[in-house]
C-alpha cells in the first residue's frame, strides 16, 4: 500500500489551520478573532495555543448541543491526519484531541461523545490517546478488537 501524499506540513502551519476551520463560518470568525490577540505580528504565534483555542470552541459547542458542523469539521481533521506530516499529526492528537478530552473533563463523555463524527484514522488516534493516559479498561470488548 502506498503512503498518501503529504499536503499539510509544519512549515506551512497556516494551511493546516485554514483546512481545519474551513466550511464553518462561526469557527473561522472565532479563529480570526483569536489571531488578533497576537497584535500586529504573528511571529510569536504558537500552533498549540491556536489549536487549544479550537479545542475549547469544540467543547463549548458539544456542551451547547450545537453539533451541526461537526461532520465537516471532523472530515477536515481526518484529511489532515491522513495527509499531514508527523508534526501536524501530533498537533491534531496532542493539541486538538487531548485538548478536547481535557477541556471536556467530566462534563462530556469524551470516551464516546465524538464517535459519530470521528473517521477511521482520527478515531484510532482518539482511542489510542485515551489508552495512553488511562489504559484500555474503559473500552468495550468490541472496541478492544478495533485497534
Amino acid at each position: 500500500m502506498e503512503n498518501p501524499a503529504i499536503k499539510y506540513r509544519q512549515t506551512d502551519i497556516e494551511q493546516v489551520f485554514q483546512k481545519l476551520i474551513s466550511g464553518w463560518s462561526e469557527l473561522v470568525d472565532y479563529y480570526n478573532s483569536q489571531l488578533k490577540s497576537y497584535g500586529d505580528t504573528l511571529e510569536d504565534r504558537l500552533a498549540y495555543v491556536d489549536v487549544g483555542n479550537i479545542s475549547r470552541f469544540i467543547v463549548d459547542k458539544i456542551q451547547a448541543g450545537q453539533t451541526h458542523n461537526f461532520e465537516q469539521f471532523f472530515e477536515n481533521v481526518e484529511d489532515i491526519m491522513i495527509h499531514g506530516d508527523h508534526y501536524v499529526q501530533e498537533l491534531i492528537v496532542i493539541g486538538l484531541f487531548e485538548g478536547i478530552q481535557n477541556n471536556g473533563g467530566q462534563e462530556i463523555d469524551y470516551y464516546h461523545a465524538f464517535d459519530q463524527w470521528l473517521k477511521e484514522n482520527s478515531l484510532k488516534a482518539w482511542r489510542t490517546l485515551i489508552d495512553f493516559w488511562e489504559g484500555n479498561g474503559w473500552r468495550s470488548s468490541t472496541e478492544e478488537n478495533e485497534i
